[in-house]
């Protein structure tokens, strides 16, 4: 049986994988998995800050079957943090935030 090589599209943004008790960085449109969650918590909106992800706020884990957090594809500004709160205990506190980037570094060959 051959075998076919998918290359990634370019274009698509690398999927994030982050602690849910650590900022992150992560580009327009990129799929985010939070890590670490202990039981059920949740990550809240900020009064007055704009929100990154495409799930309205509050976003409730364990997530529901067929549930993907995605960084909204447009309307935030490379560069920026947007904070947003974790009812999860965390050493570092209950703030975190995500830093839009322009392009995660590809690896091509």
């Amino acid at each position: 049986m051959a075998t076919q090589r998918v290359t990634p599209d370019p274009d698509t943004p690398n999927p994030v994988s982050t602690n849910i008790c650590d900022p992150f960085s992560a580009e327009l449109g990129a799929l985010v998995t939070f890590t670490g969650v202990t039981g059920k918590q949740s990550i809240t909106a900020i009064k007055g800050q704009t929100w990154p992800f495409t799930i309205a706020s509050p976003i409730d884990f364990p997530l529901k079957a067929n549930e993907y957090i995605y960084i909204l594809s447009s309307g935030l500004n490379v560069n920026q943090t947007y904070p947003y709160t974790v009812s999860q205990t965390c050493s570092n506190g209950v703030q975190k935030g995500v830093t839009i980037i322009d392009q995660m570094p590809k690896h091509h060959k």
